[in-house]
């Protein structure tokens, strides 16, 4: 992939905190990729949850989406030390201080002394002053650590990795080493024993980051923000003209007495509703421009490595901002107001003072596309047009319709098929555990629950499984709804987070609920 020329050269904006307003200090994200500093974030959650209730989720600062700390949290004190770091911008931040000739010797430092660094080991990620650096290389587990000189790191406009080296998120002090490809996550050494000695496809982190900032991948990621920004600036701008007409038209109405209280009430209530819609739309552009922004920062100037970890981190939160983003158009609506006015047979002297009333009619922002005639199933007669035998007899069976084509689950053969509209067989996925039921969470993404501890996401356009979800509730019908799973079994209905697999509510049912649901 042709990287376009460098506009990232001044990290400043990616290296400050939008609470403090300062370079970041000891920087944490949350999922949804925004960081903070960490006394900053910390303050904020003191400042936000309830000390006297017991929470698990607090919302983020610029996105409002919420954080989940897990099922024992904790005190809310410690969450801010449980988020992860943010290695990238931290490196970005080294990069920044050697441009800047401020960057300080790391040992000297340990030692309560202050020299500047002259140089900086890749591996171990430390900045050294001449005789710390001389010392590193009397070390035999050290003397073949590259070493590369900061000025030659802060007068070079090529990219130059300041730092190779990426710690586990999970493990603490455990460097990444390998990358699960069936779950789509680099990985350390004790992850793969632990977690994912069972997985059949882990390869090393090397030949994982191989070529990946000229990848396929690494062109559909940029080329899909970019998109996704241009659709929600547009929308943007249609929502404050909107509003900009709103107002207009609102104050072409000039009566008196109850009917101007009437109007004024309705075109306030309008008012702050649009103004609303306008502020949830920038909250989310705020969001994809933060992705951009980290993203081809990136590209330019991190590892083969940060670039993946990025890219895997963007992919996690793009079916949640699709949800946020398709429930928020859903809302949407075109607003126009209408003086109607009363039926001039009744209430004649309360007609002298009240001439009408005032009406606002709410309209859908785009047209909706009917290619077939709609059909009324109370009336006439259903007729079957079409029979696919799956050849499945006391078996759990579960659909997708999607265009042309059906996706279909079989418990007893393990398998999901995919027929066309004519009932021909197209293609086969064969799964690891049964088939219970399948629901579509977006696009062309589908899950599909089993008699395993796992939910199987899949693409049914090439019908390959794209990863695992753990899952230790019980569940045979479930759907995708808001970036949660609903669990339905026995007599229980269960809520889990669709990318943690943590549950978030559970309520009991009136019947058994162990079939499927909607």
């Amino acid at each position: 992939m042709a990287i376009a020329q460098d506009k990232t050269n001044n990290f400043d904006d990616l290296l400050t905190c939008t609470i403090c307003l300062e370079t970041f200090k000891g920087p944490k994200y949350l999922p949804c990729l925004h960081t903070f500093c960490k006394t900053c974030i910390n303050t904020y959650i003191l400042s936000t949850v309830n000390k006297g209730k017991t929470g698990t989720t607090f919302k983020c600062p610029i996105c409002r989406l919420d954080v989940l700390m897990g099922e024992s949290p904790g005190n809310p004190e410690t969450w801010a030390e449980k988020l992860p770091g943010n290695h990238f911008v931290a490196s970005m931040m080294d990069r920044q201080e050697i441009r800047k000739s401020e960057k300080m010797c790391e040992s000297c430092k340990v030692n309560n002394k202050s020299e500047k660094a002259r140089s900086l080991c890749t591996v171990c990620d430390e900045a050294f002053c001449s005789s710390c650096e001389t010392y590193h290389k009397s070390f035999k587990i050290s003397a073949k650590h590259p070493i590369i000189s900061l000025e030659d790191v802060g007068t070079n406009e090529e990219t130059v990795i300041v730092s190779s080296l990426i710690f586990c998120e999970e493990h603490s002090g455990e460097i990444i080493k390998a990358y699960c490809v069936d779950h789509s996550k680099p990985i350390c050494t004790l992850c793969a024993t632990l977690s994912h000695r069972k997985c059949d496809d882990v390869i090393t982190i090397e030949k994982a980051v191989s070529g990946i900032k000229q990848s396929q991948k690494s062109i559909e990621l940029s080329t899909e923000l970019k998109d996704t920004n241009k659709q929600l600036s547009d929308l943007i701008r249609d929502r404050k003209n909107h509003l900009t007409d709103f107002e207009k038209r609102g104050a072409r109405y000039s009566y008196k007495g109850q009917i101007k209280d009437e109007i004024i009430k309705s075109k306030k209530e309008t008012v702050l509703k649009l103004s609303d819609e306008s502020t949830d739309l920038e909250s989310l552009k705020s969001t994809v421009d933060n992705w951009i922004a980290i993203y081809d920062t990136c590209l330019h100037h991190g590892s083969e490595l940060q670039c993946l970890l990025e890219m895997n981190r963007i992919n996690e939160n793009k079916e949640k901002f699709g949800d946020a983003f398709n429930k928020g158009m859903s809302e949407i609506k075109n607003i126009s107001m209408h003086l109607e006015a009363n039926d001039i047979a009744e209430n004649f002297a309360k007609r002298v003072a009240n001439i009408g009333e005032v009406k606002l009619v709410e309209t859908n922002t785009s047209p909706i596309l009917s290619l077939v005639k709609p059909i009324n199933f109370h009336t006439g007669n259903i007729n079957v047009i079409k029979f696919i035998d799956l050849n499945a007899k006391s078996v759990f069976l579960s659909g997708l319709f999607m265009k042309d084509e059906f996706i279909f689950t079989n418990s007893q053969s393990y398998k999901i098929l995919k027929y066309s509209h004519n009932g021909d067989i197209l293609a086969e996925l064969t799964l690891s555990g049964q088939a219970y039921d399948i629901a579509l969470i977006i696009d062309i993404r589908a899950a599909v629950s089993s008699n395993l501890k796992t939910i199987f996401i899949i693409n049914t356009q090439d019908m390959t499984l794209c990863h695992t979800i753990a899952n230790t509730y019980p569940v045979y019908g479930f759907c995708h709804v808001n970036g949660e799973f609903i669990l339905a079994s026995s007599y229980t209905l269960t809520w889990i987070n669709a990318t943690t697999g943590i549950k978030t509510d559970e309520a009991l049912t009136n019947g058994n609920s162990v079939l499927y649901i909607c």
